[in-house]
């Protein structure tokens, strides 16, 4: 009895330590990113602001967040976009580097991200900042 006691124990001990170790080697999901999409719950609020965006010329680069873990970014005379995750100082920030197109290009970034993990902070740069 004891034996088979010791061995389902061992078994337990075993089979517990690699579903730890697995686990373990998982790495969580930080972001991703789609052009020109929006999600179907966001449609009208997302179309609202979009449309506001396109009519003022003043602002560059407009930004929109949801609560549900979305940004969304709109430029016009861009056509592609480079996104990033930075970590420094214990915080993770999230940079977007929009790549210079003809001046009738738009582009329409939507960004999900983890919550618990990314982005309290944005940053928005343009191709053209960097000449």
């Amino acid at each position: 009895m004891r034996v088979i006691l010791v061995i389902l124990s061992l078994l337990l001990l075993t089979t517990g330590c690699f579903n730890n170790n697995y686990k373990q080697n998982q790495k969580p999901f930080l972001y991703s990113y789609e052009l020109n999409t929006v999600e179907p719950n966001h449609q009208k609020e997302i179309g609202h602001w979009l449309q506001a965006a396109k009519n003022d010329p003043e602002v560059k680069i407009h930004s929109f967040e949801t609560k549900d873990g979305y940004k969304y970014s709109y430029v016009k005379g861009y056509q592609d976009v480079e996104v990033s995750f930075i970590y420094s100082n214990n915080e993770g920030k999230l940079k977007q580097r929009f790549i210079k197109g003809s001046k009738d290009e738009e582009i329409l970034v939507k960004v999900k991200y983890n919550k618990s993990i990314c982005c309290n902070t944005n940053i928005y740069e343009t191709e053209d900042e960097n000449k």
